[in-house]
């Protein structure tokens, strides 16, 4: 009998995801709003959701050692009750005189939180469903994360506008409890792994093992995550910071229409997501890098309408349908490299190296970031020449990633390994 990708844990851990990732998105928007209502100032706004996502690139690591030795289970069920617990004690001293460090407090909490949280799922996926499904169980896990995204802060700002600080903060107090006991009901196969030393050699230890297994005995899944933090470094972080240039500077149109662009970078994340298990019918991690040519192709009609003088409103229409085309491309490529990674990693190192691999990858915005920051500046009235480096950039790393996974043709995706 062939098995089900939605089994009951699977959807129990999906239901859960939902439920906590919006309930923090939307609380997480909705504290920032109430920092700039109270303090009138954009910076202190930025500063704080600046500084709330510094433990998560920091502390992820950890959360994948935690994830390898703790039952996964449980570390969701208490990581989601802790942030019902802070959302209470919070309702306490909301209107208090120094409410904008308790808000920033409580956003820092929430960033430890999920640096120990998505570890926990993540390591979790290639468990809970079967090898054949783990594909389509990725892709849904990345849709529910996109959506998160895309929808956390729309609705956030919504509830800001109808209800006060104190009725958001319930509502995500109860939907972190709904999740926690949701999580209670998973089971999750945990096998206790034995060390004698104290907490820091254990972390120092685990660490080192992590990255000795991706760097030297797998280095396939080390040129892998190249790959994918190159993705980030070259290409997404382009489109960050080239969206709002070549919509509101280039083009002079209204905040209103980069909003919606900005809002295409969600929706391509999540068409891979549903893509991706019509396209692994055809494709596989040895012939993916197709998806990263076809990202890299469909930037072209960018670098056109940027280098020639049409109308605005063409020039836009053009830059949200590639922008959508290249974001789906790019994420379905991601989606094989996860399941791969996946594939390749040790059961009892699943934690820490898909924490590892985050941390590099999320890593390489910021990078990129300044890099294509410097690059709109210099480059201003050639924006063309910033969107072809992009193009040739991916391209080179399409060529990459046919070069490192020649040898895996006659190697299938393996089930996860013992």
């Amino acid at each position: 009998m062939q098995s089900k990708l939605f089994q009951k844990d699977f959807t129990l851990l999906v239901i859960g995801q939902i439920i906590s990732l919006f309930g923090n998105s939307i609380l997480r928007f909705s504290l920032s709003l109430y920092v700039l209502d109270v303090t009138g100032s954009a910076t202190a706004f930025g500063s704080i959701l600046a500084i709330s996502m510094i433990p998560t690139i920091l502390l992820s690591p950890i959360g994948g050692v935690l994830a390898d030795r703790v039952n996964r289970r449980n570390i969701m069920v208490c990581l989601d009750a802790l942030m019902a617990l802070v959302c209470i004690v919070f309702l306490t001293v909301v209107g208090s005189d120094h409410i904008v460090f308790l808000v920033a407090g409580v956003m820092i909490i929430f960033s430890i939180i999920q640096s120990m949280y998505q570890p926990a799922v993540q390591s979790s996926v290639p468990i809970l469903v079967e090898s054949e499904h783990l594909l389509q169980a990725n892709g849904v896990v990345a849709q529910v994360n996109a959506l998160a995204t895309f929808l956390g802060p729309i609705l956030g700002g919504m509830f800001y506008g109808f209800f006060d600080l104190k009725a958001i903060v319930i509502v995500s107090t109860i939907a972190f409890g709904i999740s926690a006991i949701l999580e209670v009901f998973i089971r999750i196969p945990f096998t206790k792994q034995a060390f004698n030393g104290n907490v820091l050699d254990m972390v120092v230890t685990d660490l080192k093992q992590a990255l000795h297994f991706i760097s030297k005995d797998n280095p396939i899944v080390f040129k892998v995550l190249l790959v994918v933090a190159g993705l980030n470094l070259f290409f997404s972080s382009m489109l960050m910071i080239g969206l709002p240039y070549l919509i509101k500077i280039q083009l002079g149109l209204s905040s209103q229409l980069y909003g919606i662009a900005e809002s295409i970078l969600a929706i391509g994340a999540i068409a891979a997501g549903l893509l991706i298990g019509v396209v692994s019918k055809k494709y596989s991690i040895q012939n993916s890098y197709v998806f990263i040519l076809l990202g890299g192709i469909v930037l072209i009609p960018i670098a056109i309408v940027s280098g020639l003088d049409v109308h605005p409103m063409f020039a836009y229409v053009v830059i949200c349908l590639s922008t959508f085309l290249c974001l789906a491309s790019v994420g379905i490529f991601s989606i094989f490299a996860q399941t791969f990674i996946q594939t390749e990693t040790p059961t009892a190192m699943l934690g820490k190296v898909s924490a590892l691999v985050g941390t590099i990858v999320m890593c390489s915005y910021p990078l990129g970031q300044s890099l294509y920051g410097v690059l709109f500046d210099r480059f201003s009235n050639q924006v063309f020449v910033i969107v072809l480096f992009a193009i040739i950039v991916e391209v080179l790393l399409a060529i990459l990633t046919k070069r490192y996974l020649v040898k895996l043709q006659a190697k299938p995706l393996n089930a996860v390994n013992e």
